[in-house]
């Protein structure tokens, strides 16, 4: 793929999303609260499923941000920090506006280093099967009924597979620069 291709598929990938929110079902009263009981540990109540999904977005920013940590400007670090909290919503647009194909500079930083230690990049896949794992073993039929009624577990899933696909462009860069 040419580096057109990527920026173009990034954007498509994005305004996708975008409609996608868009087109969620409505959002429960009590999202904020259960977001609050995620964050906190108190699981009594909460989907396994759904906390299953719910930490596979924390874990795709860093599985991100180890993969982006060669890409040159420094202001990629807002993006890869806004989207611990928004995901894709906010990763894409970096996408959309990096050079693909650019060379390839080790890391400079502290934190650039410390992205490319093996032993991280191992956690955050460990990190990432444990939760699929628990995410296809929880709770998925519950989800499901989450997934249909529910804008939080609608709009997370999409953003799941707008960065799975993010994550698939990466690839195909690597993949095309030989």
């Amino acid at each position: 793929m040419k580096p057109l291709h990527f920026k173009l598929a990034s954007l498509a990938l994005w305004l996708a999303l975008l409609a996608v929110a868009f087109t969620a079902p409505p959002a429960a009263p009590d999202t904020a609260a259960l977001i609050a009981k995620m964050v906190s540990g108190q699981l009594a109540g909460v989907n396994v499923s759904l906390f299953a999904l719910f930490n596979l977005m924390g874990v795709w920013p860093l599985a991100m941000a180890i993969a982006l940590r060669f890409d040159a400007p420094w202001w990629k670090w807002p993006f890869i920090a806004g989207s611990f909290a928004l995901g894709a919503f906010v990763l894409l647009p970096w996408f959309v506006l990096r050079r693909w194909g650019a060379g390839r500079a080790p890391p400079a930083s502290v934190v650039g280093r410390f992205l490319s230690s093996v032993w991280l990049a191992r956690a955050v896949g460990v990190a990432g099967a444990a939760f699929l794992v628990l995410f296809a073993f929880g709770d998925v039929p519950g989800f499901v009924t989450l997934w249909k009624t529910q804008q939080f577990p609608y709009v997370m899933s999409f953003d799941f597979v707008a960065m799975t696909l993010a994550a698939g462009l990466l690839g195909l860069e690597r993949l095309s620069r030989g």
